[in-house]
């Protein structure tokens, strides 16, 4: 099992070392795709905790303690 992962590797590594340079131009739309990719991102990553906030502050512990006035009703 240890050997199929390290044969794997090797061979990966080796085809990786055996490519040459790419010749390649990027426009200038290519940064503007890059810049609009990483920032929907982060937007994906702050609308999924906000739609999350309760449960991951209970994972953590800090949810809220039940007030006393709200046991008694």
């Amino acid at each position: 099992m240890q050997r199929d992962f390290y044969m794997r590797v090797f061979i990966t590594v080796l085809l990786l070392l055996m490519f040459s340079d790419a010749v390649a131009y990027l426009d200038p739309g290519t940064g503007s795709m890059l810049l609009q990719v990483i920032l929907g991102g982060i937007a994906a990553v702050g609308v999924a905790i906000k739609l999350y906030w309760h449960k991951l502050r209970a994972a953590f512990g800090f949810a809220r303690k039940a007030d006393p006035e709200d046991e008694s009703a």
